[in-house]
């Protein structure tokens, strides 16, 4: 069986400022900034964050 891959990044050049490699870095209070009211998930990684632009693969969801 093949093994499904996940979607390359939507906005390589701009990686090292995703939640994902943030997270990585450490850089807790950049994250805590970037995710207090989400309004996006990573389809790669599920992360969550306000802006689009701060994750791989973004798509918006509804807040209920």
């Amino acid at each position: 069986m093949s093994e499904l891959s996940k979607p390359e990044c939507t906005h390589p050049s701009g990686h090292h400022l995703h939640i994902c490699e943030l997270k990585k870095a450490g850089s807790r209070e950049e994250v805590a900034t970037r995710t207090d009211a989400p309004g996006y998930l990573c389809h790669n990684c599920n992360a969550s964050a306000n802006q689009a632009e701060d994750l791989c693969n973004p798509s918006p969801f509804i807040k209920r």
